[in-house]
């Protein structure tokens, strides 16, 4: 009961956090030269307009130098000052980061808490990057760099007041839009990663992009060249996670900006599919995409699992037939994963999904008549990434037309996953390569490979052989 206690308290704990700081800070800043010069921004006032829980504390400082003082001055007030690494200063941008470390307010505890603090600022890019010079600004010129409407607005940490200047941020959390402070043109073109935003921004609250918005992306997609592929993945991750990561793809698609980031997806786009199936290949595709659970691994197998169509798509006796596309797609996908630097562990489990997901199509609906042999095979070989091909596979089977969607088949396969001996996680075979050798009298070589292969098939039809029964079949087969 007390360890009940303890973690229904942290919860809450967690849930308040932000709160706690919020007061703790504003209790300093109203008695110091700092009152009515320090403002929190950003996604925590948006988060707080919208009725979210705000998280992640940034406060803009209407003074020149201002986020380094205001940040030096907070811990020293706190007692918690520590040249070199509280505050951690980055005085080319006039930035500075302090953490809570011993700190509780309101009883709550702050310790894990990071702040980060910046003066008002202009900046100036320079073609080609995305590193600013950035200079001391006005409030309004801050307000006016930032991405969106949304994301412009201020709280008053003296007053509490939460302050609109561009006049539209609070309007467009109400009617949903999502739209730049100045010209898009401008907003693109000072930070082209701010056009995956605002795609992104669009599908996590559901909210609307405006024509203008759409056509600004568009003439501004090959800025997208300019930016790093590590943050373009941290932004394409995050779109599809999200609940309609179709949305996403097709945004992408639609302005241009998916020729900068996987472009070989585009040729699915309109291509004509075989009698399986009731739509063209991309609206397949996002079919499927929005069937897999919501984590960056079942996304991207499902995004890439017909990519292979590209290349393998041919017409013979009047008939589209798609040959090897599964073989062809796993090889396209793990190019495109390469090429975005995605980690080894994504981009193997994305392969094993991709180049598998056909493995259990002729076993239709019913697959009463696939022997226990064969459930084994596919668990053993397929291995970690059995749950995530399994996802695809099921998403893929309902997302067929007519008479070819096999919608229980995935279950049918988990239920017999469970009514029948699997062997455990790893096949354990009950001899070995050197037990081979001497049971047989052979040397190493390839009659050993052929061997252990036997006793692995063995194995398959019954994990719970024994070592006595394994070597009677070895000798049986082979003596």
């Amino acid at each position: 009961m007390i360890k009940l206690l303890e973690t229904y308290n942290n919860i809450i704990t967690e849930g308040v956090k932000e709160k706690s700081a919020e007061a703790l800070l504003s209790d300093i800043v109203k008695n110091s030269p700092w009152k009515g010069k320090a403002y929190i921004a950003g996604g925590y006032v948006r988060d707080e307009v919208m009725g979210l829980e705000p998280k992640d504390i940034d406060i803009t400082v209407a003074a020149e130098n201002g986020g380094i003082e205001l940040a030096t001055y907070i811990v020293k007030q706190l007692g918690i000052y520590k040249e070199g690494s509280n505050p951690v200063i980055y005085p080319k941008f006039g930035t500075a980061k302090i953490t809570l470390r011993g700190i509780e307010y309101n009883n709550i505890d702050l310790s894990d808490m990071d702040i980060e603090f910046v003066m008002t600022r202009k900046e100036r890019y320079t073609d080609n990057s995305r590193k600013p010079d950035v200079e001391y600004g006005t409030l309004q010129q801050d307000t006016e760099r930032r991405d969106f409407t949304i994301n412009s607005l201020l709280k008053d940490l003296t007053t509490g007041e939460i302050i609109d200047m561009t006049g539209m941020g609070k309007d467009d959390i109400k009617k949903g839009l999502i739209r730049t402070p100045l010209d898009p043109d401008i907003i693109f073109s000072e930070d082209p990663l701010r056009m995956l935003r605002a795609i992104r921004f669009s599908c996590k609250y559901k909210w609307n992009l405006p024509m203008f918005m759409i056509k600004a992306l568009k003439k501004n997609a090959d800025k997208l060249k300019n930016i790093s592929v590590e943050r373009i993945r941290e932004e394409l991750d995050k779109m599809l996670v999200s609940s309609i990561p179709d949305r996403a793809i097709r945004l992408l698609q639609i302005t241009g900006l998916s020729q900068y980031i996987f472009p070989e997806l585009d040729a699915l786009i309109g291509m004509k599919q075989n009698k399986y199936h009731s739509y063209d290949a991309m609206t397949h595709t996002l079919q499927v995409l929005k069937q897999v659970p919501p984590t960056v691994i079942d996304r991207l197998s499902a995004l890439f699992h017909d990519i292979g169509k590209v290349k393998a798509n041919q017409v013979i006796g009047g008939e589209i037939h798609f040959y090897d596309h599964e073989d062809i797609g796993a090889d396209m996908a793990r190019d495109i994963l390469f090429r975005l630097k995605y980690p080894n562990d994504i981009i193997n489990a994305v392969y094993t999904c991709v180049k598998n997901h056909m493995r259990t199509k002729q076993w239709k609906d019913d697959i009463s008549h696939i022997s226990d042999k064969a459930i084994r095979k596919l668990k053993n070989e397929i291995g970690p990434n059995l749950n995530t091909l399994l996802n695809l596979i099921d998403a893929d089977n309902k997302s067929h037309g007519g008479s070819n969607n096999i919608p229980n088949q995935v279950t049918n396969i988990k239920n017999r996953m469970q009514n029948i001996e699997m062997g455990g996680d790893k096949m354990v075979l009950p001899i070995n390569g050197d037990d081979i050798m001497k049971i047989l009298n052979i040397k190493p070589g390839v009659e050993v490979k052929n061997a252990l292969e036997f006793i692995k098939d063995k194995w398959l039809e019954n994990p719970g052989i024994t070592r006595e029964e394994a070597i009677y079949f070895l000798k049986q087969k082979y003596l």
